[in-house]
């Protein structure tokens, strides 16, 4: 009898298919109505991160039959999202600079003026770095300075 059980091919059941959620009335109407107070041929970014706060407060989610209503009023749902940064990823975090952490620039601009008097070229610039970062209480996650445009 094991043997038989053991032999016999199992077959797990298929996931369950997801189904889309409909819009209600409700949410058709909003829709309409949220999208005639735009122009799709003229739309900002502004006026797309609206519309996706909109539609997102009324509980509506991306499906086919949204993305069909938004089709019938002249829209284009990437569109929407792409311009309103939807589902994009987050801006990356800055790293923390020296500054941020209170570090008075001058010393360590005295500090390294010290560091580069003493070391008569012994030191690498990667041990200089390391020595600031040490001195001021530097991670290694974090920049003793930042250069941005």
């Amino acid at each position: 009898m094991v043997d038989s059980v053991s032999n016999s091919s199992f077959r797990p059941p298929p996931p369950p298919q997801a189904r889309e959620a409909s819009l209600d009335e409700e949410q058709t109407a909003l829709i309409q109505d949220t999208l005639s107070n735009f122009d799709a041929n003229n739309l900002s970014s502004e006026d797309a991160a609206s519309i996706v706060e909109t539609f997102s407060d009324a509980g509506v989610t991306p499906s086919a039959e949204f993305a069909s209503l938004l089709e019938e009023s002249g829209f284009d749902a990437q569109t929407i999202g792409d311009l309103a940064g939807a589902g994009g990823p987050p801006p990356p975090r800055p790293n923390p600079t020296a500054q941020d952490q209170g570090v008075d620039l001058s010393s360590v601009a005295d500090y390294l003026d010290s560091l580069t008097s003493e070391s008569d070229d012994s030191l690498s610039s990667t041990d200089i770095a390391t020595q600031i970062a040490q001195q001021f209480g530097l991670s290694e996650d974090q920049q003793l300075i930042s250069v941005t445009a």
